[in-house]
């Protein structure tokens, strides 16, 4: 019996060894999925988007100091370009968990950057100093066979969004899942 016993330690050595071999694979795998989904969703995720009521405009920024990827967001009144609603900074990438999240950041001086969507160069002086970090406001983002949707990490900040195709939505119902009619449609213009 005790001749077995070390040949028993070493065959569940050798298991838990191959298990662990298989967990770490996975986990790379997975890191790699997540990855080519953030490639993805930053191709498609640029481009005016347009609705009679507003205009949309999501522009790739180099500003690498905040995440893989940056964003410039301005949303403007549709018959007035020159009424800016809102203006953020979203900085997406994969977290050490293993999803994609979106850090949502408000503009300290949000004047100086109206410039940008016709000067893009400008946000490479961008620095973390210019910008406002929005606690709970981070989005959580996944993929699905339609595209792309995210949620807030929060309901002091509640956002929903979603991409599909040639059109993006948002919602700033809360709850688990907001209804249809809530969210702003909008179309990217070709």
């Amino acid at each position: 019996m005790d001749m077995q016993r070390p040949a028993l330690v070493r065959a569940m050595a050798l298991m838990l060894a191959a298990v662990g071999a298989l967990a770490l694979a996975a986990c790379s795998s997975q890191a790699e999925l997540r990855k080519t989904q953030l490639a993805t969703l930053s191709d498609q995720l640029p481009g005016n988007y347009v609705n009679p009521q507003q205009i949309l405009t999501i522009m790739r920024v180099a500003a690498p100091l905040v995440g893989d990827q940056v964003f410039y967001l301005r949303e403007t009144a549709a018959n007035d370009a020159r009424r800016i609603v809102s203006e953020r900074i979203w900085s997406l990438q994969v977290a050490a968990d293993g999803g994609i999240i979106g850090g949502v950041y408000g503009l300290e001086e949000p004047e100086r950057w109206r410039v940008g969507t016709e000067s893009p160069e400008l946000f490479r002086s961008l620095l973390m100093r210019d910008l406002r970090a929005l606690p709970g406001c981070e989005l959580l983002w996944t993929s699905s066979a339609h595209g792309f949707s995210a949620s807030s990490a929060s309901e002091r900040c509640p956002q929903r969004w979603r991409l599909e195709g040639d059109s993006i939505a948002f919602s700033e119902q809360p709850g688990a899942a907001a209804p249809p009619e809530s969210y702003f449609q909008l179309v990217r213009r070709p």
